[in-house]
Formats: structure tokens, sequence, C-alpha cells
């Protein structure tokens, strides 16, 4: 039987929401960090997700023997090689039937994720103990120089650090140890893939919330913190989300056919109607509000009869797509439904799909050739030539 490995990431009700406890006892160093991060307005789930990067690093240290304050450039390096090869423990939760990590998904033509730790997985991570490091030593709280590279501009200073937003951002060198990452791309899923996992859904929950996920783009987490006070206005075909990053409220539209589902499920299944309480609810056992893992267990199910390892943010994916494939959009409706800082973002979703270069390049190859410009009849081709200089 493995040994468990010491320390845990513990929330709390009052005072800082999480903490790393390491091994036993609350880490001065980490709370310290996440404190500050915490009144620079950090979101809750920024602090856990940090909380747990600065778990795995004091894990990692405890099994050199080294103390966090004593960590070198080396160390640093080591442990990134350590990510490169070890297995992701989300990793590990996978069906005994599904594909092999690394391969492609035969159904979505996706890539199963590789068993080991993502490239983007590692560069986060060294941000943040980049971040947690600089914090220590501007407190004499722990070494005196920071271990971990930072990645910096020409003259030395910060990347991006004086950046006119009115331009573009610069392409420069990666810095030590951090890792490429492929570019991004848009995921949809195609109408008729939709239809078959729409499909598969047991109940109108599950289907008002596939239903507005289509139609109004909305985060996972976005959509299932709705709440009835307010947040949901049949009337007017819209509903207001907690936006993730800036944490706005901001009111979005989405289909009619949300709301359909949505009544629906209000009134046959009948979940708990309070002012103010959360308008998605289990529905196995007693009734517990719905949480995002919950709900990703309701698509985790539908891929499991169909095959297939759509993400619930291929959701919002595919609305975008949808709505950049009318004419009746433009690029900034899109990114204002979206709610994106940049219209940058939003290109992403303008991408052509694969299977549409192929019949595009098909249809190319298979037309007749057309013979280059001629001078019509009506013009002398002698005075033609010599006016454009061919021939002379």
């Amino acid at each position: 039987m493995p040994v468990a490995e010491p320390g845990r990431v513990v929330g709390f009700e009052s005072g800082l929401r999480w903490r790393v406890l390491f091994p036993e006892l609350e880490h001065v160093a980490a709370s310290g960090y996440l404190r500050e991060l915490a009144a620079s307005d950090c979101s809750p789930a920024t602090l856990r997700s940090y909380a747990f990067d600065l778990l795995r690093w004091f894990r990692f240290l405890h099994r050199q023997y080294t103390p966090w304050e004593r960590a070198e450039r080396l160390d640093v390096r080591s442990f990134v090689e350590w990510l490169q090869q070890a297995p992701n423990p989300q990793r590990v939760r996978r069906r005994p039937d599904a594909p092999p990590p690394g391969s492609v998904n035969p159904v979505t033509g996706k890539p199963v994720l590789a068993a080991t730790y993502a490239s983007r997985t590692i560069n986060h991570q060294l941000s943040v103990l980049f971040g947690f490091y600089e914090w220590a030593c501007s407190t004499d709280a722990g070494p005196l120089v920071n271990p971990v590279p930072a990645q910096r501009g020409r003259g030395g200073e910060r990347l991006h650090a004086h950046h006119n937003p009115m331009e573009n951002f610069v392409v420069h060198r990666r810095a030590t140890y951090r890792q490429k990452t492929p570019r991004p791309v848009w995921r949809a899923i195609p109408d008729e893939a939709a239809e078959a996992l729409f499909g598969t859904l047991r109940s109108h929950r599950d289907r008002a919330l596939v239903s507005f996920w289509l139609s109004s783009g909305a985060r996972a987490s976005e959509l299932v913190g709705l709440k009835h006070d307010g947040d949901v206005d049949a009337g007017a075909n819209t509903i207001t989300v907690t936006s993730k990053g800036s944490r706005l409220r901001e009111t979005i539209p989405a289909s009619v056919d949300s709301f359909v589902w949505l009544a629906l499920y209000l009134n046959e299944e009948r979940p708990p109607v309070t002012p103010g309480g959360p308008v998605w609810w289990t529905r196995q056992g007693t009734p517990r509000p719905l949480t995002y893992h919950a709900a990703r267990a309701v698509l985790q199910r539908a891929n499991a009869a169909l095959g297939s390892n759509w993400t619930l943010h291929d959701f919002r994916h595919t609305a975008a797509a949808r709505m950049l494939s009318d004419p009746a959009f433009t690029l900034f409706d899109v990114q204002t439904v979206l709610r994106h800082v940049s219209v940058t973002t939003t290109q992403i979703y303008a991408q052509p799909r694969l299977e549409e270069l192929v019949g595009k390049v098909l249809e190319h190859y298979a037309r007749p050739r057309v013979d280059g410009p001629v001078i019509g009849p009506a013009y002398d081709a002698a005075a033609v030539l010599e006016l454009l200089g061919i021939g002379a």
C-alpha cells in the first residue's frame, strides 16, 4: 500500500480561504503569499490553484531533503524534469476502456491527454513559484535570490512591464525551463455530434445545462453559479453570470430552447427554489447545489456512451463557432457575448475546421483549370502589350 505524501490543502470558512498544511501545520510562508494574493483581489479559485502548486513544490523538496528557503536553481531544474516524466494524478482516473494517453479519439478526432503534466501546467507551476519567491525575497522570508528564472525583455526589464495596449504583443524568447506550448485552436463540436450528445442526456436539467452552454457561450462554472435572484430573465431571453476573470455581473443572451428546457426542469423535477438560492441541484439522494465537478460528470457519462472525449469548455467553443458562421454576427459581436478582453482571443474561433479545408482543397483540384487573363477582342493587342512593356 503506497504511503500518503505529507501535506494537504485545506479550505477555511473564515480568514484566508485556502491554506497549505505542511507537513501537518499551516505553512507560514505559503499563507503569507496567499494572503498577498487575496489582498490583491484574486479569486478563491485562484488561491486554491496556487495552494496546490505550492504543495506540489513542497512535496518535491521534501523528497530531496531540501528546505524551501534553501532551494536553488538546480532544484527548479530537477523539479521541471520530474514534472515532464511523472504521472499526473488527474490522468490516472481513466475508464478501463479509454483510449491510451497520447492517442487520438476516433469519434472526436481530439488527442487524448498525455499521462504526464501538460506544458501549460508546468509553465503555470513555474509562474506560481516565481511569484512566491519574489514575495519571499521582498519580505526577507526566504532566500536572497529567486531560484526560478524570470522571462525578461531585451533591456532586462520584466516582460510586458510597460506594454502599450494599442500595440500587439511582441513574441519573446521563452524563459529558462518554460515549456513550448501548442498554438491555441478552437475545438467546436460538429452539429451532428452535438445532437448525438444531446440525445444521451438523461434529464431536463442536463438538457437545460447543455442548451445554455451551446447557445450562450457561458463558461461551465459561470452557468453552474446561476441564482434565483434575477440571474434568469426568460422574458428577455438573457441570463446574468459572474464572469470568471473579472468577477463582474454581466448579462448575456441565450436561446429560447434553453429557457424551455429550464422550465421543464423546474416544473417536472421540482428542485428547491429559494430567493437567492442556486438554480441547479443534484438529482440523486438529498438535493445539494450542483457543483462544477458534478456538472462535468454529466458530460463524462455522455462521453462514455458515445466513446468521445468532449469537454465542458468545448461547448463555449461551439457557441462561438456557430455565431461566427452566421453573417449577422460580427467578430466584435461575438467578443461581446463571450466577454473576451481582447478581440485577438475571439479570432481563435474564426479558424476554419480541418474537414472544411479538406473539402475546399478537393473542390479546388476538381475544378477545371482556367487559363490566365487574355486581352479582349475590343482592344489592340499590340498597343496593350506596348503599354504594359511586354514583349518590347
